[in-house]
């Protein structure tokens, strides 16, 4: 690791750093059959996360966040990463590639090792699907 780069593998830590004000990992984890609508309703407005999926292969993630929000610059040195477009719109980093604008129905993969940032951007908030190793390591710089 280098002297500047910060490494967190705990999810609802990454969350809260990312201004997240809402997480949940335990009570829609792993449920067979999940709605999205039901989700919103039980999570409200505001930016929030639960995780959905969690096992020893992968995880799953779904986070809303308002226009402005969204999260730092990182990489993961040991996983893939991608995310389904649900709702909004996000404008997304990837390091060689620049910036992309995403709406919902889009779906984005980054490899291991490349740097990425994901903001919400447009007027409403937005919903995102992470999927990525269960407790992947960000890596930021300092």
């Amino acid at each position: 690791m280098s002297e500047n780069q910060r490494h967190d593998d705990d999810v609802a830590r990454v969350l809260k750093d990312d201004g997240v004000e809402k997480t949940v990992l335990k009570t829609f984890e792993n449920v067979p059959v999940t709605n999205l609508a039901a989700i919103k309703d039980e999570m409200g407005e505001g930016s929030w996360a639960v995780r959905l999926v969690y096992n020893d292969v992968f995880g799953g993630v779904l986070i809303q966040q308002l226009p402005g929000e969204g999260n730092r610059l990182h990489f993961h040195p040991d996983a893939h990463e991608c995310w389904v477009i649900m709702e909004g719109e996000w404008e997304w980093f990837i390091d060689g590639e620049g910036t992309r604008r995403v709406v919902t129905g889009d779906i984005v993969t980054v490899p291991q090792g490349v740097k990425h940032k994901i903001r919400c951007v447009g007027d409403k908030s937005a919903i995102r699907f992470a999927i990525t190793r269960p407790d992947v390591n960000h890596v930021y710089a300092e």
